[in-house]
């Protein structure tokens, strides 16, 4: 039986960038809560350091010898972050905690599990062309946002552990700290976690004590403690009267898939798994994207048939339609790939246009929506993420339901917001938003 650890479902995971313990006063004052450790960190000295600032130590083993090489010395758990095998996770789980950090075709998508980790990923921005500082607005026709959010969904909807997204910054790069802020809310935004990981010369800097570094350091620590004191969020689910129906043979664990590019259109979705595709997961949908219908249950097929004889719209693409796979350790589309995604989204783009599934949004280019609401749906969050380099100014978002009060969080403080009754629910005017926030109505 694998051991459980309860502290994984709260940690704040940063990947560490040195084996002398007294690196870690750099968390003085962080909501930094486990760290990994490289073998060559994960000393007993190390592991005793944390212990004693109640700093949670994670091993990472990238073999056999290096987990067994690390279990003596007792860290809280062991991350697995290369090729083992099953008996090797048994093996290893039996004595201590498991976190399998893996590229994305390894994941290992179940509904109970501690924590999904992913060392595969795009690195959050708005992508510029390859000729010059234009930015590209392929394939929808918005400017084009690289993010991880739309794995990330679908992973937060498959599972009820944590989700982490564990990849690295870009090589050769010293990163300001709002690079940082957008891989940070680029995962905390939609409820799942970034293991914080420096790029090596920022790292260098920042333990040699450099001033601008330790600077940056502390704006990152600030952006993570926002999120952390707003926790609660992540287990409020999407609102949307859109739902996309996915798991990972039909796209899901593909950046730059329908799901984000619905997201880079701020078109509220709710990610359903297809294996969880019931009259519950349906509630409340207007319009519903079937991707590989074929490989349904007859149940689901009947389901579906009967969602549409009640006057929900269905978007399923031309007959035989199949999303491009995962191939040769690739995470995004190709343009190929895009021109195959014609059989699909002129219909769904459509289906969407002009239309309020939960939020219409507003003068946002360059910046992503999440809608959610509470459990008990007297309270709705709409988080926003700006990665332009520059703040984004008189905002607008319609939002479904009439509300009374709305602020605007973010780590610079609250702020006041403008509301008003409009047709399709609540008007919402934001002044100014600079790298992220959220918009709480109540």
């Amino acid at each position: 039986m694998l051991v459980a650890a309860a502290f994984l479902a709260t940690c704040v995971p940063m990947r560490w960038m040195s084996p002398d313990p007294a690196s870690l006063r750099l968390l003085d004052n962080s909501p930094v809560s486990c760290v990994l450790l490289e073998p060559e960190q994960a000393s007993a000295a190390m592991l005793s350091a944390l212990r004693a600032r109640g700093v949670k130590s994670i091993a990472v083993a990238h073999t056999r010898q290096e987990a067994d090489a690390a279990l003596p010395r007792k860290p809280d758990a062991v991350a697995l972050e290369g090729a083992f095998s099953t008996a090797d996770e048994a093996a290893i789980g039996s004595r201590l905690p498991v976190v399998r950090i893996t590229p994305r075709a390894g994941l290992r998508v179940m509904r109970d599990v501690d924590v999904l980790a992913t060392n595969q990923g795009v690195w959050p921005s708005v992508r510029q062309e390859h000729s010059g500082p234009k930015t590209s607005s392929a394939p929808t026709g918005n400017v084009w946002i690289d993010t991880n959010t739309g794995v990330l969904r679908y992973l937060k909807s498959a599972t009820n552990g944590a989700v982490w997204q564990a990849n690295f910054p870009p090589r050769g790069e010293r990163l300001p700290a709002s690079h940082y802020a957008h891989a940070i809310a680029d995962a905390a935004s939609v409820g799942a976690r970034w293991v914080v990981a420096l790029d090596s010369a920022f790292a260098k800097e920042l333990l040699g004590g450099d001033a601008r570094a330790s600077a940056d350091w502390r704006t990152i620590q600030v952006y993570l403690r926002f999120y952390e004191t707003h926790a609660e969020w992540r287990g409020w689910p999407a609102y949307a009267e859109l739902t996309m129906i996915q798991d990972a043979s039909s796209g899901a664990l593909i950046s730059g898939n329908l799901l984000d590019m619905l997201s880079v259109m701020n078109t509220p979705v709710r990610a359903v798994p297809s294996r969880e595709l019931s009259s519950a997961t349906l509630r409340g949908s207007k319009l519903t994207v079937t991707i590989h219908p074929q490989e349904y249950t007859e149940e689901q097929r009947a389901l579906i048939a009967s969602f549409a004889a009640n006057g929900g719209k269905v978007v399923k693409g031309d007959a035989g339609f199949r999303m491009p796979p995962m191939r040769d350790g690739r995470i995004t589309f190709d343009k190929e790939d895009y021109r195959k995604l014609e059989a699909i989204w002129p219909e769904l783009h459509l289906a969407i246009m002009r239309k309020n599934f939960g939020v219409r949004m507003f003068n946002v280019a360059g910046t992503l929506s999440y809608l959610q609401r509470s459990p008990d749906g007297r309270r709705t969050v709409l988080q926003l993420v700006n990665f332009t380099d520059y703040p984004v100014e008189a905002v607008t978002a319609f939002v479904q339901g009439k509300y009374k009060t709305a602020r605007l969080l973010s780590p610079d403080g609250p702020s006041e917001v403008t509301i008003y009754d409009a047709p399709e629910g609540t008007g919402v005017e934001i002044e100014r938003l600079g790298l992220f926030g959220a918009v709480v109505l109540e």
